[in-house]
């Protein structure tokens, strides 16, 4: 194997485990745990996945609910050799030029960062459509193309 990213949980029956959260997703779903026990977990067994495979490239997930402080915990974890890669999901939705910033300006663009509002999420668990899921993204901040997108998948058409 090339590389495994480390992953957990179920995002339809529980995206408090694969995707710590601030606000719940639109369609109510409260989160049982503060998201940072579910971060925390994700880190806890990328690291020890990666210790039992020292050889093995394992890229971590769990970092978009730190919002800027994703990269100083991404750079701990690969420093202390916790993960070899650190992966961003729906952190990239909010700013997909989110590495250009990082190289440029030493930081994210702070009015860009994923703030964790579950818009991306109800939109994946949203099956009421031809293509049996709408296109996931950020409608917050990417109001042109995902608003149209949101708009429907709350039938607001």
């Amino acid at each position: 194997m090339a590389f495994v990213n480390v992953s957990m949980g179920n995002p339809y029956a529980t995206p408090h485990v694969i995707r710590p959260f601030e606000y719940p997703p639109p369609d109510g779903y409260e989160t049982p745990e503060h998201p940072l026990i579910g971060v925390d977990r994700h880190f806890r067994i990328a690291a020890a996945l990666q210790q039992a495979h020292p050889q093995l490239p394992l890229i971590g997930s769990g970092y978009s609910y730190l919002q800027e402080f994703m990269l100083h915990a991404g750079a701990a974890n690969v420093r202390d050799g916790r993960i070899t890669v650190v992966g961003v999901g729906r952190g990239a939705f909010a700013q997909p030029d989110f590495v250009h910033q990082i190289r440029q300006h030493g930081r994210l663009d702070r009015k860009r960062v994923c703030r964790t509002f579950s818009y991306c999420t109800a939109l994946m668990r949203s099956k009421n459509n031809e293509l049996g899921q709408f296109a996931t993204g950020c409608p917050p901040f990417d109001k042109e193309i995902y608003g149209p997108i949101w708009d429907k998948a709350r039938g607001k058409e």
